[in-house]
């Protein structure tokens, strides 16, 4: 699609007002009635009585940040296990990147951090979504999932070789080091790590640690120096420590959190994306999708450890970001489900609309420019129908999304500027 077929709000240099909007600006204050002005891609005032060019009514819907989906995989795509995901071809994967991509658009959400594809796909996407060529998010790209032998990306029988993984295995800190800079030359935003096993993985569980401090510090320091963030895979109780010790940017899933992993954390700048659509969707559908029998088991062992670390870390006042690693189980464009079981888990439901806004713009370093509908920040909207105060499950019902505005073009809904 190219940049010329979007619809602008307003013409370049001209500013475009929308009025009688109730807005919820992703700070955590009270919905409030509004209005917000774009020029060209960003918000340049939000208050009363604006002046412009063009008019946009809101008829007093709800107006929102663009949602965050700070723990994408774009590749996955139906996958019933890890090795499944690996027999992808680099083109279906690719294929499956850009099919899906859309779709996360057109749900409300304007930013997504990918943590993990095969080859360099998510990058790749990347680019052609900024070039205009494809419709999608914004796109924080990482590379390969780096593993050790027998972690999270080692799925294949040990006399197998591969061309490509969703992991790529390395050992040592020098070698990590080694894969850091070759993914940096690749053009990724971020690093992932995996330092612990993983349900579905053929040789580690998730309570057993994969790497040891030394690597994931020589992994933080690497991408930090070159100015990138490092999203670390942490189910086991040690992974959880070590990369906060070594100063990871956020822990995902955060399975298993223990008192000194909780002190830690707090007095960190970590940030915790604790996926719970991973977690229940396993649950939920695990029968029904016949999924693998250690995955369903480890998961039912997981559960009460997975939602206690979760509410003991939000007891302990730790930023919590929205992340929904979906794609297999629940399908892409259901991103929103994974607000509403923050929800379910005891955030009140404007803490779960910051978590997949501000907070999420703050784990990917992004905070300056995105999450909350203030001047000077990007213009990235949702523009809903509804109250998801009232009725969180409400957002995952895409007839009423009445339009999406990234980077100040509409790229979904129905309404017109005037």
């Amino acid at each position: 699609m190219d940049r010329v077929m979007l619809t602008a709000l307003g013409e370049p240099g001209r500013t475009t007002i929308l009025r009688h909007a109730r807005l919820i600006d992703g700070t955590g204050a009270p919905p409030r009635m509004t209005e917000v002005a774009l020029r060209d891609s960003v918000i340049v005032a939000v208050g009363e009585d604006l002046s412009g060019d063009s008019f946009l009514d809101c008829a007093g819907m709800t107006l929102m940040p663009g949602l965050i989906d700070a723990h994408a995989h774009l590749i996955y795509s139906g996958f019933r296990s890890l090795d499944e995901i690996d027999r992808q071809s680099l083109e279906t994967a690719t294929i499956n990147g850009v099919l899906n991509a859309a779709k996360v658009l057109s749900a409300g959400y304007t930013t997504i951090r990918d943590v993990g594809t095969i080859g360099n796909v998510a990058a790749t996407i990347r680019d052609a979504i900024e070039a205009g060529k494809i419709p999608g998010p914004r796109v924080v790209a990482s590379g390969p999932i780096i593993c050790p032998t027998a972690g999270l990306g080692d799925t294949v029988p040990p006399h197998w070789t591969r061309a490509h993984g969703l992991g790529v295995l390395v050992d040592g800190p020098e070698a990590i080091r080694a894969e850091v800079r070759r993914q940096i030359r690749n053009r990724v935003d971020n690093i992932k790590l995996a330092a612990s096993g993983v349900e579905v993985g053929p040789y580690a569980w998730t309570w057993m640690t994969t790497f040891s401090e030394t690597e994931i510090r020589t992994a933080v320091e690497e991408a930090h120096r070159w100015g990138r963030t490092v999203a670390v895979h942490a189910q086991s109780y040690d992974s959880v420590k070590f990369a906060l010790r070594a100063g990871v940017d956020t822990i995902e899933h955060g399975t298993r959190m223990d008192e000194e992993a909780i002190a830690l954390f707090a007095k960190s700048d970590t940030l915790l994306v604790p996926t719970l659509s991973t977690l229940f969707s396993v649950l939920e559908l695990g029968a029904k999708l016949n999924l693998p029998a250690k995955q369903r088991e480890e998961m039912a062992v997981n559960e009460p450890l997975w939602l206690a670390s979760f509410a003991n870390a939000r007891a302990a006042g730790i930023p919590i970001a929205a992340g929904a690693d979906l794609g297999n189980r629940y399908p892409h464009g259901s991103n929103a489900r994974e607000i509403a079981l923050l929800v379910r888990c005891g955030m009140s439901p404007m803490e779960a609309l910051r978590a997949a806004t501000a907070v999420a713009a703050r784990a990917l370093r992004r905070a300056d420019r995105i999450g909350v509908v203030e001047a000077g920040k990007q213009a990235d909207l949702l523009l809903f129908d509804g109250d998801p105060l009232t009725d969180i499950e409400s957002l995952q019902d895409h007839s009423r999304i009445a339009l999406v505005v990234k980077g100040g073009y509409a790229v979904e809904g129905r309404l017109q500027a005037n």
